[in-house]
């Protein structure tokens, strides 16, 4: 991969560190820069959807500065209050409300983060997080990226499903359900079955007269090893040893929904079809809304971007330690 090596920040005082270029998705380009524990950590967290290319002056960028902001940057700016990421469920606690400081001297805006102490400059298409901690910094880094790469599609009309997604035979099923439902489970059950991991959480969705075709985030996979145990957090490149053959890069046909339903009772192992006017409004109700715009830099979102569909609908209902029988008869449905 290639990169290359600036010098020192006039906002900051610290070494600009390495430079990366990207393509993500095959469509949004950015360049990151930082410590290489911040880059080498960024293309993990991105991977299989981060291709490089050459890095230049004229990308969006992000930067990680490891340190403070020059003493008295902020004096005298107007401030305001600042929504950063409208949570539906609100389970963003640290990232959901901001200070955002105007009028500060060589640059747009600073925004504050003040869960995780991070200042984020932005100047034109350039942005710098500065924070003394690495995994703070690192996860609010990230989020920008997330920030560019969304907004954008939301411009071009496709939307953001609250669902998980695996492939079976060339085309996507998501799972979808509530926080807690056992969407993300219910995926690697499948992908343990012979499956394709296509998205985990978050899918994005564009509709037209042809139907629905979906890809999927890269956010890490929360994993209950076994019941009762608390979940620990794994990047797609760390779960799947970087073989990009088990996981989807290129968008897939919705042919399924599935509404999972899994818990640590004993119940049952079902897998029911469901009339799409049950199951359609189930799923739609997964669509999350477009995101607030605080960068200053993102395009407007698409007016009356057309929800996701899909041509049939189940519900899967089982216990974790039945996840095998589960997927059996799941399989057998999406076979028959």
């Amino acid at each position: 991969m290639e990169t290359t090596r600036r010098g020192e920040d006039p906002g900051t005082g610290a070494r600009e560190g390495r430079r990366v270029g990207l393509r993500l998705y095959g469509r949004c380009e950015v360049v990151l820069t930082g410590p290489d524990a911040f880059v080498d950590a960024a293309v993990r967290y991105l991977w299989p959807q981060a291709r490089p290319i050459p890095a230049h002056d004229g990308l969006p960028q992000v930067q990680l500065v490891l340190g403070h902001i020059a003493p008295g940057l902020m004096a005298g700016a107007s401030r305001r209050r600042v929504t950063l990421y409208a949570s539906p469920d609100g389970h963003v606690p640290d990232y959901n409300e901001g200070v955002e400081y105007t009028g500060v001297h060589g640059v747009d805006r600073i925004v504050l983060n003040p869960h995780t102490g991070s200042r984020i400059l932005m100047a034109g298409h350039r942005v710098r997080v500065v924070n003394p901690e690495f995994e703070a910094g690192k996860r609010d880094a990230l989020r920008v990226v997330k920030q560019l790469v969304t907004t954008a599609f939301e411009a071009s009309g496709i939307v953001t499903v609250h669902a998980s997604a695996f492939a079976l035979g060339g085309e996507a099923v998501a799972v979808a359900g509530p926080a807690g439902a056992g969407k993300t489970s219910t995926v690697l059950a499948a992908v343990a079955a012979g499956a394709r991991m296509v998205a985990n959480d978050k899918l994005y969705a564009r509709t037209d007269a042809d139907g629905t075709r979906v890809l999927g985030w890269t956010d890490p996979i929360r994993v209950i090893d076994a019941p009762g145990r608390p979940k620990r957090s794994a990047t797609l490149a760390a779960y799947f040893a970087g073989d990009a053959d088990r996981v989807v890069v290129d968008p897939l046909p919705l042919t399924t929904a599935v509404l999972a339903r899994v818990g640590t009772g004993a119940v049952p192992v079902r897998c029911e079809e469901l009339d799409p006017a049950e199951g359609l409004p189930f799923l739609r109700r997964e669509v999350l809304p477009p995101r607030v715009r605080w960068l200053g830099t993102e395009p407007s979102p698409a007016s009356d971007p057309v929800p996701p569909t899909a041509d049939r609908f189940l519900r899967l209902t089982y216990c974790y330690r039945d996840a095998a029988r589960a997927m059996e008869l799941l399989m057998g449905r999406l076979r028959s």
